[in-house]
């Protein structure tokens, strides 16, 4: 997340610099600098969504925070989530699987995004600065089996495309708290922009080792 930061700071400090200029106050070659110079565009992230609801989805508060701190640093902001069946729905009054019900992973995240979001299938790495992941069990249901599967699990076939276009593109990717998306490739541990914060990362499994950067928000 830290590079997800360093990116949105300094290009709203860029705009800042230009805001505090106000006309009166500003010597001829502030003026001459600000004809030949143009502000920096806003720093576009991809913010991946898996559900709504903590227990079978993307955890609410988490993802509602990003994307707070995403607005406050001036980014411009895309939701997306993968066109896919919940694993399973989680009565969320109970802690329990509500068995005569089936829903799907981007029609239940279009309640976060407040009905403006993309199928996961149309992301690409080449038109977004960065990529977050908030937490929430979503991640390890309906972005990967590792609910069930573990350490053998797969990774739904968007997700890790996603995720590998980032990373060879050096692009910073960010996981939210008990953000669970297992990688078992030995790329992933080479990403130099990965951070996975939280008790639950399990970004990075190689046998039966973790390789993770652990860096809290």
């Amino acid at each position: 997340m830290a590079a997800v930061r360093a990116l949105v700071g300094s290009r709203l400090a860029a705009a800042s610099a230009f805001a505090s200029l106000s006309p009166g106050g500003r010597t001829p070659s502030q003026r001459a600098a600000i004809h030949l110079s143009a502000p920096q565009p806003a720093a576009k992230v991809a913010l991946v969504l898996s559900g709504c609801g903590v227990y079978d989805g993307t955890e609410i508060h988490e993802a509602s925070a990003i994307l707070v701190h995403l607005s406050r640093g001036g980014a411009e902001v895309q939701i997306f989530a993968p066109d896919v069946p919940q694993m399973h729905v989680i009565d969320h009054t109970k802690g329990q699987p509500s068995e005569s019900e089936s829903r799907n992973v981007l029609t239940e995240s279009a309640r976060i995004a407040r009905g403006k979001i993309t199928d996961l299938a149309k992301l690409s790495a080449a038109n977004h600065d960065a990529a977050i992941f908030p937490g929430g069990f979503g991640a390890a249901k309906n972005l990967s089996t590792f609910a069930v599967d573990g350490k053998d699990c797969k990774v739904n076939k968007e997700v890790e495309r996603v995720l590998k276009e980032f990373h060879q593109a050096g692009k910073p990717i960010g996981c939210d708290a008990s953000t669970s998306l297992p990688a078992p490739a030995p790329w992933w541990s080479r990403n130099p922009v990965l951070r996975c914060p939280g008790l639950s990362c399990i970004w990075c499994w190689q046998g039966e080792s973790r390789n993770c950067v652990d860096e809290h928000l």
